[in-house]
């Protein structure tokens, strides 16, 4: 028995594209309500973010357009509510299908608030595709070892028999590290095409089985990375 966890954000999808969709739910919300122009409040929100302002866009947004700060939780809310506007390329759904085939027991591991993330998982359409889904947040969160052992039992396999699968040195390298398994750390999304830059944190990055550029290199690598292991049979 075998099994992969997917982290969800910049792994299988580019998050930038849920950003993007909540952006444009926000000015929806403020062209009707306020009589501003959308596309003037779209711009002053993609470009706060482009200007690493993330966090305070929506700050920024009121500030921009004359709106009062006392709008920002609600904006807040609006954002992490909505349904988001995103899409699982073909290449991933083929992959995850793929791997299935070849006798692969998959599931998502993923940090954040499990409303958010629920409703990116309904709306990538990845259901269908793979075995479990946890919400690392009810478990302690990554890179805590407890939310990698909840969902390798989930799966119903040890950790030796798993692979974790993220594009985080820290939440997804060292966490599933610590808890036994196997990581193959990504470095860009399967949007992106091309290898993003890495970011060293403290000094020094925790050191992945494999590295590759995007999910779409797993089903390459996978058998390889976890055939060390005795448990897999």
């Amino acid at each position: 028995m075998k099994g992969i966890l997917f982290d969800l954000d910049d792994t299988l999808y580019a998050r930038e594209s849920f950003m993007q969709s909540g952006f444009a739910e926000v000015a929806a919300q403020i062209a009707d309500s306020w009589r501003r122009n959308r596309g003037a409040l779209l711009t002053t929100l993609r470009q706060a973010h482009l200007d690493l302002h993330q966090g305070r866009e929506f700050q920024l947004l009121c500030l921009e357009h004359r709106l009062p700060l006392s709008l920002v939780p609600l904006l807040v809310k609006t954002f992490r509510e909505h349904r988001p506007r995103i899409a699982l390329t073909l290449s991933v759904r083929t992959l995850l299908q793929t791997l299935r085939q070849d006798g692969w027991r998959l599931g998502i591991l993923t940090n954040g608030d499990p409303g958010v993330q629920r409703r990116k998982i309904d709306a990538l359409g990845l259901l269908p595709l793979i075995d479990e889904v946890v919400f690392a947040e009810e478990h302690g969160g990554k890179p805590n070892p407890a939310a990698f052992l909840v969902a390798t039992q989930r799966l119903r396999l040890r950790p030796t028999q798993c692979l974790h699968v993220g594009d985080d040195p820290i939440g997804d390298v060292a966490g599933a590290r610590a808890a036994g398994l196997r990581v193959i750390r990504v470095l860009a999304p399967p949007e992106a095409g091309a290898c993003a830059p890495v970011v060293e944190r403290n000094g020094r990055l925790p050191e992945a089985d494999a590295t590759v550029d995007t999910v779409l290199d797993v089903a390459r690598v996978a058998a390889q990375v976890l055939t060390e292991s005795p448990d897999v049979v």
